[in-house]
């Protein structure tokens, strides 16, 4: 092994454990996984993993993405092993990981049956909340020997987290609708990352279910919002007149009034480092006269 990749091998040996020899990790649905060493060829099945381990300076030990990774922008030039979903098996095999990350939130339960039946480690990340962004950084970070790196990192996110949440203390907090799909429409309730999110940014989500689910219009207008929020993809501001075109939604007071506003999906979709970035944004929709131009 040459090269960067070979030069991050032996960090890796030398902070993961000493002497060298075979560990234990517990992942965080529960299983416990046996590596012979410190891992040296990664594949991640979700987007947020890869860019965790972007962050943690393990990037060249990633070998295998899927085909949604897109940030950083250097990820496109990693193979791609296909959908989260439904990943390639043999291209998975062929790339020859010591290690797969996966998400239970992004990736089939089946997925990870599969790989364990050819006897590929799996390491499966599921973040609860704000609270757990910040477990699975840090369980990444003890498993690829890069546990400095996550202290570090999450340090710093902790504390631009922090200037957002004492920037909105006191401000009244409209009620917020965040809506991951229109048709059918999917929201985001209760416990998820994006609720957290919506209080660090001084705003309260009307929605009173849990996790990401199904929502009708009525719901909507049971505790109707002050302030709408699209996730799309790139999402642009002129995307906000999607909803004026639409039965039901045109009729909202915050439609009619202009209260909608869009974000980029794949930066506040994704329980990764860049949730404080996602909260800065989604602070300055909710706060314009105190987050000019879009954050602190």
């Amino acid at each position: 092994m040459t090269g960067k990749r070979g030069v991050l091998c032996a960090l890796s040996i030398l902070l993961w454990v000493s002497p060298v020899k075979p560990a234990t990790f517990v992942d965080m649905v529960g299983r416990e996984v046996e590596l012979q060493g410190p891992p040296c060829r990664i594949i991640s099945l979700a987007p947020s993993l890869t860019e965790i381990l972007y962050a943690l300076g393990a990037g060249d030990a990633v070998v295998g993405v899927t085909d949604y990774a897109t940030y950083p922008p250097e990820v496109e030039a990693k193979p791609s092993v296909g959908g989260g979903i439904n990943p390639n098996l043999e291209v998975i095999v062929a790339l020859k990981p010591d290690l797969i990350f996966v998400s239970a939130d992004a990736n089939r339960w089946g997925t990870l049956s599969q790989l364990e039946r050819i006897h590929i480690p799996v390491f499966g990340v599921k973040p609860v909340g704000v609270g757990g962004v910040f477990e699975s950084i840090q369980k990444v970070g003890e498993v690829v020997g890069r546990r400095q790196q996550a202290e570090t990192l999450m340090a710093e996110m902790r504390r631009r987290m922090a200037t957002v949440s004492k920037k909105v203390k006191g401000l009244a907090r409209p009620q917020v609708l965040f809506v991951i799909w229109i048709d059918p429409l999917i929201v985001a309730g209760r416990g998820t990352v994006i609720d957290g999110l919506i209080d660090v940014a001084g705003g309260a989500n009307v929605v009173r279910t849990p996790e990401f689910s199904r929502y009708s219009l009525e719901q909507v207008l049971v505790h109707e919002p002050d302030v709408i929020v699209l996730a799309l993809d790139g999402g642009v501001p002129e995307d906000r007149e999607v909803l004026r075109r639409l039965p039901g939604w045109r009729e909202m007071r915050a439609v009619q009034e202009g209260a909608v506003e869009v974000i980029d999906a794949n930066l506040i979709n994704r329980p990764g480092p860049r949730i404080v970035e996602a909260a800065e944004a989604l602070a300055g929709l909710l706060h314009p006269g105190v987050f000019r131009g879009g954050g602190p």
